[in-house]
Order: structure tokens, then sequence, then C-alpha cells
């Protein structure tokens, strides 16, 4: 989130340094000067000499810096650590604490002697580094230090520590403080900062605030006291954060909770990040509010909160965090904590009750029951309802948002179509979960991440496991041949899409299972990874068909739920042995040309412990794999559409966007041609919503049968007709971990936006307009005749103002933009691709497109939109020089 900040500043207590991917950044670490907290771990090695007193409103220690010992021992044991850890600026604080306990004038003119000469030592051993001080206006004369800005606390309203509540500033003192400002900016040509304090839930105020702060070309930030929240200023980060809360389900893994198969593609969907915990696990300590963008609490069961949780919910909700209750009631509806959220309990009715009230985002998919059960009877006549049902003398409103969120309590959620009936494509959304989230989570109107599109095309791209590789085929013309091979022949050399290709190597190694196919098998496989759109993946060693249960059995061939893993003499599963070991097998004996593995395609129930996830990262390998994504015409049900990936921890899984040949044929049992049914999953995940990329997914085994080969071809043949962007799936991963990452914030009318620079694509609602390309960074085009309305960025970092203007833009390409710049007669790009280029041009009348000094003919236009198509993958410095 900082990142998009001019002066991002860290609590280095709070993080273990800066990331890799960020120290090319400067964060500045925020470092205490003048005094110290007890709970410092430095404070045990300070000498009593080197303090002078007490703060009475903190609690804190005052340093004597006019100690050369002591200073040498800040920079030695606080300052140098830190600048290890990546920091490249210090935000000193508590540069006046001396003027608590150094009455006469020597006195503090020792004091800020000792500041300034401690300061100055720290600029000469770290000559790169960079400054920012809270208040120590007096230092500035007698520094020699590099300073970027001046920050002070309290300029419209500060907080009285010792009086525990907020105050306005007199008038008087926020002149004299503008004074200092001016000053410091006009001598010393510093930025300058104040820092005011709102209540956390008292958004709107601290925008105000921030506003009237600006207004004197000071750089505003708003926060709690406690500084444990995510402020605003001038920027204002969105947060993406949600946190998931799951309890009561009954599968064997969290993964398989409900919370996971429904509840994460309705938030991935709209831009947010989930962060999952069980309800009887710890919760995040601290304000919530500007960090997370809601919590979700998604229960299978009641009576699952117990008190310690009510009680956390309450303080986040009065914090002003939206809160969603999905399925069951995360506080008891009678109990002491009911009334916080508006529950009235009601007595279960003793007959149908009849409908009185219905949202129109209710009867999503499967109209309301005729026959209403009310698990959980209760009525909130403060809330705006949604579902609202009469029963005798009593009203209920199951469904309902509210000024602190909403719920939605089953059966009027999801519900099968066979009441009672449990399996998958029987769920069916009760209520359109989209809308339902969207406003009890209270989510602005925001640019989305989305990593289904680049450059206004839809992703297409293909994998396949290798389980089957050493499979003889029963298609004609290969009898008697490996599938590997027809699959070759068949399906790799005859269309030339971007393809992962996995094996298992204790299917393929002479080591294996097969040796004395081994040779033929390797050698398939080093043809297969050859091929130029062809990239390396791992199936892993011994190929684990339930990885949490193989794990804890290491030794054991079979489990609780059945075959654990292939059966090689011997071996005890080992993740990093799976996932690396395999890894290496094949960068050291079927790949060349400097190929190299790429990726783990995860084997069996595909939910890898977080182990094995780690293994992958430390080995360098992405990750993907998992879930069910199937809806079809005869399943039409977005609980069949699922999320992009799962967080594990400290890891994350990768889900493949789309299912394999095994789903669509009943689990290899027939009929074999049912792979062709994905075409149909591939339609209806395109519209009304692109919720995903167009993947091709498949076993080696697909291959074995004649009718199970033409479904496959019949399959590409389809994605070959259709306006696409091939990538690698390895891009497609990428994209999902720069999903997650990717930080949005309000910047005055505009908006920034700072990613890795994976993902391309922002996705942009209705209430947003497209941007003002005059003024624009970063920002390439946009698309608005599709599913959706997508924004292209040229890079990892963009920013923007709402409007409109006639410059041309990229309108859609089915390449990567490599290079992007404007000038005043038009605009200069690079496109690289894995096909012949598609791309077109919007506003383009009155426009030349010429590469390496010639002119280049559009293929058709549509008023002022140019189509070009050029028979390379990819050319490099294409310029539009524009009349107007």
């Amino acid at each position: 989130m900082l990142s998009v900040y001019d002066f991002p500043v860290v609590e280095p207590d709070q993080a273990s340094g800066v990331p890799d991917r960020y120290r090319s950044e400067r964060f500045y670490a925020y470092v205490s000067l003048g005094e110290v907290l007890a709970s410092r771990p430095f404070f045990k090695s300070l000498k009593p000499e080197w303090l002078l007193g007490k703060n009475p409103d903190w609690g804190s220690h005052i340093f004597d810096l006019s100690s050369p010992d002591l200073r040498d021992f800040l920079v030695e044991q606080v300052v140098a650590p830190l600048w290890i850890q990546g920091y490249q600026g210090f935000f000193f604080d508590t540069l006046d604490s001396y003027r608590l306990v150094a009455k006469t004038p020597e006195q503090r003119q020792q004091q800020r002697e000792g500041l300034a000469a401690l300061i100055n030592q720290i600029a000469q051993r770290y000559p790169e580094a960079r400054f920012i001080f809270n208040r120590g206006f007096e230092l500035m004369p007698l520094v020699e230090a590099p300073v970027d800005a001046i920050a002070a606390e309290s300029l419209y309203q500060r907080w009285e520590a010792g009086k525990q509540r907020y105050a306005a500033v007199p008038e008087e003192d926020r002149q004299w403080l503008l004074g200092q400002f001016a000053a410091m900016r006009e001598q010393y040509q510093v930025a300058t900062i104040a820092i005011d304090y709102t209540p956390p839930g008292q958004r709107q105020q601290a925008r105000d605030i921030a506003d009237k702060i600006a207004g004197h070309d000071v750089i505003p930030w708003v926060t709690n006291p406690e500084l444990d929240m995510l402020g605003l200023g001038v920027r204002e980060v969105l947060p993406r954060q949600v946190l998931l809360v799951h309890g009561g389900s009954n599968e064997r893994l969290w993964e398989l909770s409900d919370a996971v198969r429904y509840g994460l593609m309705p938030l991935q969907f709209q831009g947010l990040v989930p962060e999952i915990r069980a309800i009887n696990s710890p919760m995040p300590a601290g304000t919530l509010k500007g960090r997370y963008a809601g919590i979700v609490v998604w229960l299978e069961q009641e009576d699952l909160s117990d008190a310690d949780f009510e009680a956390w919910l309450v303080e986040q909700k009065d914090a002003g965090v939206p809160i969603a209750m999905l399925g069951y009631p995360a506080v008891d509806p009678v109990g002491p904590n009911a009334q916080a959220f508006g529950f009235e309990g009601r007595p279960t009715p003793l007959s149908p009750p009849t409908i009185t009230r219905q949202h129109e985002a209710m009867g999503f998919e499967l109209a309301l029951p005729k026959l209403i059960e009310l698990p959980s009877p209760l009525h909130n006549p403060s809330a705006q309802p949604w579902l609202e049902l009469r029963a005798g003398e009593n009203t209920y409103t199951p469904v309902a948002t509210s000024s602190w969120g909403g719920y939605a309590f089953q059966p009027f959620m999801i519900r099968s179509v066979l009441p009672g009936e449990k399996g998958e494509g029987l769920d069916r959304w009760v209520l359109n979960p989209l809308t339902f989230i969207r406003e009890a989570l209270q989510l602005p109107a925001m640019p989305i991440p989305d990593v289904t599109t680049e450059n206004g095309r839809r992703l297409f791209f293909a994998h396949m496991d290798g389980d089957g590789f050493p499979s003889l085929a029963e298609v004609k013309g290969y009898q008697g041949q490996t599938d590997a091979r027809v699959l070759l022949e068949e399906v790799l050399r005859r269309f030339e899409v971007p393809t992962t290709i996995s094996v298992i190597e204790a299917e393929v190694a002479p080591h294996g299972l097969y040796p004395k196919m081994s040779a033929e098998l390797e050698q398939v496989a080093r043809e297969m990874f050859a091929l130029p759109h062809v990239e390396a993946a791992t199936h892993t060693y011994s190929h684990p068909f339930y990885w949490h249960d193989a794990q804890q059995m290491p030794g054991e061939l079979y489990g609780p739920e059945g075959q654990l893993r292939l059966p090689i003499p011997d071996y005890r599963m080992d993740p990093v042995r799976e996932v690396v070991g395999s890894a290496e097998y094949i960068n050291e004996n079927l790949l060349g040309d400097g190929k190299r593995t790429q990726m783990v395609l995860w084997s069996g129930d595909t939910i890898p412990t977080p182990e094995a996830l780690a293994a992958a990262r430390q080995g360098n390998l992405l990750n993907m794999s998992g879930s069910d994504t199937i809806i079809t015409h005869s399943a039409p049900t977005w609980t069949l559409i699922k999320g992009i990936g799962l967080p594990k921890g400290d890891e994350y899984q990768v889900y493949a966007p789309n299912q394999n040949e095994n789903i669509y044929t009943n689990e290899w049992s027939g009929p074999f041609y049912g792979f062709e049914r994905v075409i149909e999953t591939f339609e209806l995940t395109e519209s009304p919503h692109r919720f995903k990329p167009v993947n091709i997914y498949y076993h080696t085994y697909i291959a074995s049968k004649t009718a199970a080969l033409e479904s496959l071809l019949r399959v590409y043949r389809w994605a070959q007709s259709q306006p696409l962007h091939p990538v690698f799936a390895s891009d497609y991963a990428r994209k999902v971990l720069d999903f997650n990452t990717m930080v949005i914030a309000r910047d005055n009318d505009g908006w920034r936006v700072k990613g890795s620079g994976e993902l391309r694509t922002l996705r942009l609602p209705e209430a947003l307009s497209v941007p003002a390309l005059t003024h624009s960074h970063g920002v390439a085009g946009y698309r608005e005749d599709g599913p959706g309305r997508y924004l292209h960025l040229s890079g990892a970092a963009a920013q923007w103002q709402p409007g409109s203007d006639s410059l041309p833009y990229l309108q859609q390409a089915n390449a990567r933009l490599t290079t992007f710049a404007r000038n005043d007669r038009g605009m200069q790009f690079s496109l690289a691709g894995h096909t012949n280029l598609e791309f077109a041009i919007g506003n383009a009348g009155g426009c030349t497109l010429s590469h390496n000094g010639k002119p280049l003919k559009p293929e058709r236009r549509e008023g002022t939109l140019y189509h070009y198509r050029s028979a390379k993958h990819g050319l490099e410095e294409l310029r539009l020089h524009c009349s107007h």
C-alpha cells in the first residue's frame, strides 16, 4: 500500500525489513531520536546515565543526546540494522522531547547540538540516506543531512493523550505552525507535512481535514492516535484486503468449506483480496479501518462464535469496518451483543411465513421456496430489508443491509435445487452475490484489477497435467504408441498456442515406474519442450493424490481417503523432493536452449500443503491448479465459478481458471467426447461478466481415445476462432500474484495505481468514466464494447484524471505492450505476442501509423477506430503521427 506515497514511513518493529521487490524504492524507517519506550528491544542495553527523565504522557524515557557514547550506540544499534534491512530513509520523531527536562537555555542548546551531531553522524555514515523530521524546526540550521520534509502534528485536530480526547487546534497555534511550515519551505526547499488525528470511524471527517490541510500547500496525513490504521491524505489508498472468517464446515479440510468454494469469486471479482481465518483462531489486532475493506463471516452452523469473537466484532463495527454475516448469525441474535447489530429475536413461526418485501436481487438463480424455513428467526427494524417475511404478528428479516454492513442467512443465500440433496452442480445462489457483497461491504466505485484480460482481449492459454504420459493410445494410426506421442503430433505441432506441459518424474524417468519405456518417454518430452510455444512444468515426483494425508503419512501408500501417491519403492513423501526435486530432474534431463521449469501443476486433490507451496516459492517455481469452474448450460450457476486463488498463511495457491476433461467425462467414465462442453464454460464465463480467461486444460491421456482427442481438437478450433490474447500459464499466475498486491488510490479527483507490472488491466465500473488521456501517465487506452470496460496499463504504475478527450489510444491488441509513450503528435509503442498481431487504435482519424519509416494501412475502419494486422508476432517502435 505504501508504495504509492511520496514519503512512505514504516514502523520497523512491525515489519521484517523492506521486501526485495521494493528495495529500489525509498522507505523511511520510523526512529524516535528523542525518547524511547521500555518495550523497544534495545532498551535493556541503554546505560542509566544516557536517560534524562520520563515523558509522563507516554511513559517513555528521554535521551541525553549530549552524550557521544549514546549517539554512537544509536547509530550502531538502531540505525545500522535498519539500513541493512533495506530502509534508505529515516523519519526522526520526538526531536523536541528534551524540552520536557532541559529547562535552561544552556541545557536546551546542549541537547539541540547533540541532536544535530547525531543526525550529521548518521548522514556521514550513510550518504545516500534521506531524512524527514517531526518538528525539529530549530535543528535545520545545524544539520548538514539531506532533509526531504518537515512534519508536525496537529494543524486542525489534535489528540490530547493525557485527557484521552480529540480537540480542535486553536487558531493561534495553527497560524504559528503554518508560519513555521512556510519558513521551512522558503529557506530549505523541503516539503511540509501535517499529521492530524480523527476517530477511526470518522473517515469523512478525516477527508475534510485533509482537504483543509492541503489548501495551505502542506501535505496532509490524517490517522488515529495509535497509528495502527492506514490514514489518508490527498491520496487515499482504498483497502482491498477483506477478512474472510469461516466456521462450521463438515469437510475434512478448510479449503473445501463453503467460504472458499463459494465465497472467493464474489470477493475477488470485485477486486478484494481475502485473508482467511477460522472463527476459533486469533483475529487481527488493532483497528482494521483503513487496512481492510471489510469483514465477511461465513458460518455453516449456528452458535459458533464465542464471547471474545463477538466483542472483537462489535469493536470493529464501532470503528466503522463494514461486516457481512453469511449463512448464520456471527453473534447470538438474542445475546448481549445482538442490540449492537439491531437484531431482535423472534419465535420460530408456527405456520409458513409469507413474503412481504423482496429485493430485486433475491431469487437470482433459484426462486424463493414456498415452504420457508427459518433456522435464525430474527428481525432487524433498523436495517434495509432484502427479504421481509410475515407470520402471524411477527415480522422477520433474514436478509438485509444495514449501516454496519449486512447479512444473509440460510436458506436464503445458497440452496440446492433438490431440497435435502447435496452434490456438485445442485447448489444455486438465492441472491445475487455480487450485488449483495457490494452493498453489504459498502464498496466504493474503484478501478478493479482484472486477471482475465490484457489490452482489451480475453487471455488464452493451455496447460497439460502429465498423467497418462506412458499410456498406449487407441487412436487410429497410433496404436501401440504412447498418448504423449499422439498429443505431440496431433495437438502441439498443429496448434502454436502458448502451452505449459508437465510430466510426472516417476512415470518418465529411468529410475521411475517404467524404466523400459523411459528412453522413449524422455525423447517425446524433449521434443515437446523444444517447441517454442511450450514451457515446462512439473507435475511432481510421485503424484500425491491427497497432499495433506500424504505429507502426514510420508511412509504410507494408503490413507483414509485411498491411495496417497504412486507406488515408488522405499520412498517417503517429501514436499521438497516432490516439487523442487522433480523440477531439477526436468531441467537436467529434458530441457535445452536455456529453458528452465517454470511451474508446478498440483496433482491429485490439488490441495497442496503450505510446506509444498513454500517449497515451490523457495525453488523459484510458480504454482497453479485446483478449484472447479465447471459452469455449463445444464448447470448454469455461479456457484460453479470459483475464485482465482487461495491464500494459505504466507503462501498462495493460484487456481486454474477452468477444469479438465476428467470432470467433463464423469471421471473418465464417458462420454469421452464430453470435454467439448468446456466451450459452454468458456461462453458462460464471458457473459454477462468476463469471470475467467480461456484456459484449455487437459491430461496426456485425453489423446488415448479418438472421441476424446477429437473433443480437444474441437476446443482448440473454437479458441482459434475467438479474438483472444495468448499468454503462458506462468504469465497468468504472475498476474494473479500481482492482483494480490496491486495498490489502488484516490489522488484528489483522479486515480493512482501501482503493481509489479504483470497485471496490466483494470476494469472500470459504470460509475467511473474513462480517463482523460491528456495528462495521464501509464495509460495506453481502454475498451468499452465488451462484457466489461477495460483500462489498459503500459507498465507497473499509472495515474489519471476522469474525463474524455480526442487523443488516440490503443483500443485492443492480442499482444503485450513492451514500450509506450505519448507525444504532442501521437504515440509510439511496441508489441510482442505469440501469434499474428491484431490491434486497433481509437481516435485515429487524421493519423498515420508507421513502422521503420513505412506507413501501415489499417485492415478496416469503424469510424475513427482503425484495425491493423501483421503476420509478425511482434513489432517494435510503431509510430502514430496525427495531423490534429
